[in-house]
Order: C-alpha cells, then sequence, then structure tokens
C-alpha cells in the first residue's frame, strides 16, 4: 500500500488565503529551451535575484512531459509519472528539463524564501496511439510497465487540447489524486495553478485539492470569465472558497485601459474585478502566457501595473513584462509599495474621467493614484486619514513630496501618463530576506520512474543540490506489504560527487520510527543516494519512499 509521508501543508486562519506577495509568472509561451541551459536552469540561477527584486512566489511551466516530448511545453500532457525522467515520447527531459534539474531549481527558490507553484493541465491528455490507449515506460524502460495507464474509458470526449478525462471514472478520479500526491510530495511544491478550469468538474477539482499533500496548499484556477457574476460564483459556490481565480474581468478592464491611449474613463476600474469583492480569493494580472500571444496590451501596461500593486488581490507579474520588455525598473518600486503599504480596504478619494486617487486604509498607510491623460498633469485636494502635517513621500519617484493640512487633506500632483504611490516620508527600501528548507520525496517502485530497491545491487535513488556544511536529513520507508518478507537489513549509501562514499545505513526491516538520519554536508555540490537489499534478503524487490530534507544554496 502506498503511503504519503510529507505532507506540505499551510496553515490556513479565518480569513483562508489572505497573504501578502507578489507572484511572478516564471515563463512564457515560447520561452526557449536551448541545449546549453535548459529552463530549470534559467530559472535556478535568477533565483536570488527574483527573491531580491521582492517577488515572494513563483508560478512554473506544467512539469509533465508533452505528447511532442521536449518539443512540447507541456499543456498536452502525456505521462502522469514523467517529470522529465523517462525515454519516451522521443525525448528523456520535457521542454523545460530534466527531473534532476526541476528539483534542483525548486529547492534553490526555497533557499531564497520563494513559494513554487506548478501549472496543472487537469482536464485533459494527449498522445494516445489514435483509440484512446496510453502506455507508458516503466523505471526500466519497459513499455505498458508505467502507472495509470488510460483507455477510452477514462476519457468523456475531446477538448482542444486533447482527450478529455473522465473525472466520474473511480479508477480515473483516483489515480488523478494519487498521481497529484506524488507529484507534489517528489518536488516539493507549495500550490498550483488549474490550467482551463471551466473544463475541470468543481466538484472533483475540490476533491484533489483537498486530498493528500494538495490539502490546504494555495490553488488558483484560471476560470476563463470577463463576467464578474459568473467568476464570484465559481469561487464562492462552485469551490466553496477553496480556490483562488485569476481576475479576469478586471483584466478586460485594464486591457481596455492600456490600449485606449489617454481615451479611457479611468472610473471603469472601480468595482470592476473580483478583486473588489472577494479580495483574498482574487489573483489579478496584467498579461500571461495567453493573454500575450492573442489579446496583448499594446502600450501604457505602466498604468496597469501601478493599479495592480496599489489595489486589492494578489497580483500576479508576466515574465515577458519583466524581464523582456523593460518593465522590470518600474516594477520594482510598485513590488515594495505592495509589501510596504498596500495593505487594508481601500476607500476612493477621487474619481473622474482621467483621474483616479485612493486610499488604502491600514497603517502606515497608502495614497496612491492614476492619470491617464497623456499630455497634461492633474492635480487634486483629497482628504486622508494620514493626520495634519505628515511629510508623504512618492515611492515611485514621480512625484515630489506632499504634506498634508491640519485637517488631513493633501494636495496630490500625478504627472501626465503617470501614477503615485505616497505614503509617509523616510521608510527605507528593502525587502526582508528568508530562506526555506527543501522537503522532497523520493518513490521507488517498478511502475514509477525511479526503480524499487533490488537484491545484492545498488539503484540510483537521486541527487540533491546542497549548500555546504548545512546537514541532509533523511527517512526511509518501505512497502509495509512486504516488511515480512526482509530477513536481512537494507543498505543505503550517500554519495558527494567531491568525495564518493560519506555515509552508509542499514536499515531495520520494520519502519523507521526513531527519526531521521543525518550528515552534515562539507561541500556544496550534488549529492547521491543508492539503495539496495542485501543478497540473503528472501524478496528480489522491495518498493521504497525515501524522505529527504535539505538546504540548497542560493544561487550556483
Amino acid at each position: 500500500m502506498l503511503r504519503s509521508v510529507f505532507i506540505f501543508v499551510i496553515i490556513l486562519l479565518s480569513n483562508q488565503f489572505a497573504q501578502a506577495g507578489v507572484l511572478l509568472q516564471g515563463f512564457y509561451w515560447d520561452a526557449p529551451s536551448p541545449f546549453d541551459e535548459t529552463w530549470w536552469d534559467k530559472l535556478a540561477k535568477e533565483s536570488k535575484n527574483i527573491s531580491e527584486s521582492g517577488f515572494t512566489a513563483i508560478w512554473i511551466p506544467p512539469v509533465l512531459k508533452g505528447a511532442s516530448g521536449g518539443y512540447s511545453n507541456g499543456y498536452d500532457p502525456y505521462d502522469d509519472y514523467d517529470l522529465g525522467s523517462k525515454d519516451q515520447k522521443g525525448t528523456y527531459g520535457t521542454h523545460w528539463g530534466t527531473r534532476e534539474q526541476l528539483m534542483r531549481m525548486i529547492a534553490m527558490m526555497r533557499a531564497n524564501g520563494m513559494d513554487v507553484y506548478f501549472d496543472n493541465v487537469l482536464g485533459h491528455r494527449s498522445g494516445d496511439d489514435g483509440k484512446g490507449h496510453f502506455v507508458y515506460k516503466d523505471a526500466y524502460g519497459q513499455i505498458a510497465g508505467g502507472r495509470f495507464q488510460k483507455s477510452d474509458y477514462d476519457f468523456s470526449g475531446f477538448n482542444s487540447f486533447g482527450r478529455q478525462l473522465n473525472y466520474f471514472n473511480p479508477y480515473t478520479q483516483n489515480h488523478l489524486i494519487q498521481a497529484g500526491d506524488w507529484l507534489v510530495n517528489a518536488l516539493g511544491l507549495q500550490g498550483q495553478r488549474i490550467d482551463m478550469a471551466t473544463n475541470v468538474a468543481p466538484e472533483f477539482l475540490r476533491k484533489y485539492l483537498n486530498s493528500g499533500a494538495m490539502t490546504n496548499q494555495f490553488a488558483v484556477s484560471e476560470y476563463w470569465s470577463e463576467n464578474l457574476d459568473e467568476l464570484e460564483h465559481y469561487v464562492v459556490d462552485q469551490m466553496q472558497g477553496r480556490v483562488r481565480a485569476f481576475d479576469f474581468p478586471l483584466w478586460g478592464r485594464l486591457k481596455d485601459l492600456s490600449n485606449a491611449g489617454g481615451f479611457y474613463d479611468l472610473r471603469n476600474l472601480i468595482n470592476a474585478g473580483l478583486n473588489s469583492r472577494q479580495p483574498n480569493h482574487a489573483v489579478t494580472f496584467v498579461e500571461n502566457h495567453d493573454t500575450d500571444r492573442g489579446f496583448p496590451m499594446t502600450q501604457n501596461k505602466h498604468l496597469a501595473y501601478a493599479f495592480i500593486l496599489t489595489t486589492e488581490g494578489y497580483p500576479s507579474v508576466f515574465w515577458k513584462d519583466y524581464y523582456n520588455y523593460g518593465l522590470k525598473k518600474i516594477i520594482d518600486p510598485l513590488i515594495w509599495v505592495h509589501e510596504k503599504f498596500a495593505h487594508g480596504p481601500i476607500e476612493w478619494r477621487h474619481t473622474e474621467f482621467d483621474l483616479l486617487i485612493y486610499e488604502r486604509k491600514s497603517k502606515p498607510g497608502l495614497l496612491a493614484g492614476l492619470n491617464d491623460n497623456q499630455t497634461s498633469d492633474k492635480s487634486q485636494w483629497v482628504q486622508t486619514d494620514f493626520g495634519p502635517f505628515v511629510t508623504l513621500h512618492d515611492y515611485t519617484g514621480n512625484a515630489p513630496d506632499i504634506q498634508t493640512q491640519a485637517d488631513g487633506r493633501v494636495e496630490v500632483r500625478i504627472p501626465s501618463n503617470s501614477y503615485v504611490a505616497y505614503a509617509p516620508k523616510d521608510f527605507h527600501w528593502g525587502h526582508e530576506t528568508k530562506s526555506f528548507r527543501t522537503y522532497q520525496q523520493f518513490a521507488g517502485a517498478k511502475d514509477l520512474d525511479i526503480p524499487p530497491a533490488i537484491k545484492d545491487k545498488f539503484q540510483t535513488v537521486g541527487r540533491i543540490y546542497v549548500e555546504k556544511d548545512t546537514f541532509i536529513n533523511w527517512n526511509l520507508y518501505l512497502n509495509s506489504e512486504l516488511e515480512a518478507s526482509i530477513t536481512k537489513d537494507a543498505k543505503l549509501i550517500l554519495i558527494s560527487e567531491h568525495q564518493g562514499d560519506l555515509c552508509t545505513e542499514y536499515l531495520s526491516p520494520t519502519y523507521r520510527n526513531d527519526g531521521s538520519v543525518t550528515y552534515q554536508a562539507s561541500n556544496t555540490g550534488w549529492y547521491e543516494f543508492q539503495i539496495k537489499l542485501n543478497r540473503n534478503s528472501s524478496a528480489n524487490s522491495i518498493p521504497y519512499w525515501l524522505n529527504v530534507n535539505y538546504q540548497s544554496p542560493k544561487s550556483f
């Protein structure tokens, strides 16, 4: 019987999903993955810079291999247990890299204090034999030996990307949940984005997200609807508050603002999105990998980013906007403003066609505004809650300091086609630095991507990338149904790429309930686990779960 050993739990208070933070979408549709540097390695190398810019989480592309192997970006998933670890569909790695590179990238993101959310394609599978049959290789490369093979009975039809999974078939439902549990444990993830959530039955998705390692983890649905009532019904009634949702109603208004060239009525932004009704369940965004290809914003994106980073909701920044389109220097100060000042409910202080001024009410407070006019500066006296004679500084650098009057009123000046973010003066720039250890699981079984322990021959379990002078902790669990057949000890060794064999552990034929084994890494680099059964064991092979807990370096 398979066991989930690591359950990664975010403890949620009564205000579920309420959190600060800024999310980076860590990819785009045609992101390159050249042979000399995979995308997973590119993200790993950039992880320290991403964290130091103030991002608190990253959303990574699909991790399962697609129907075209490394030529597919993963939105046509094939095998639920191939993370770039099987020679299938013409390549070993996925478009983004290998499982080992993926695990290292996640570990480095965690070392830099980041949460990692994966893109989960639950709606469909692609790459069958043309008759709805999916057969996968096992850990030894044998065809039709892999876990969660599928037939036509596991699908309910087709959608535009492949065969639509049948969530009401018990086999399919149970195996999807087991595969999700395995994946989250294997990689040590903190949450997920649900791709094409309109094609995923809400009753199944609730069960899925409340199972195993997914329980209470962050989840955001791509429920593509610009109808605010429909989106709120999905989040509140159909999903019973279990997920956040991307704020497509607000995105539609921001797209109109951006593309209007200064002729947009800013009052249309007021109460326009899910963030105005369900702020703790709204993920706001300006662009993503889909909209960038089909419905891009062509100008004035700085106004849209200023709005989502100073108003309510959990803001998401698109990789191409940040890196490729030159908005990093604009977005970085807004991230700091968001984390430092953008808290509490909004009070709209002044609203007109070209001018929007609003205040965030929690201390220390924030007074923000947009001016959509392309040629004329705007100024307006507004009431604030800052109190008398408080000097306010625009932390975006777009306007000079101002001071409140005795009654708390202040005159806000906003340059043309620009924005401001005022808060009390003398707060100093800088982000709180965090670092987390990584928890990952290697599951060894014939029908997975890692072999079981076998008699008298070491099998590679996997490698982890560890920081010098930190401790590697691990536990090994053997399959409970086979424990009684083990007459002698199994053996686990840890190997350093610098030093060779480091630590040898002889394992009891019963579950290890006495805490984890520990080794202090003497070098930064790869550490490999290998396992075998001794020759006098009565069992020829044993499935196992090796749970590892370690500190990765923050940079290469």
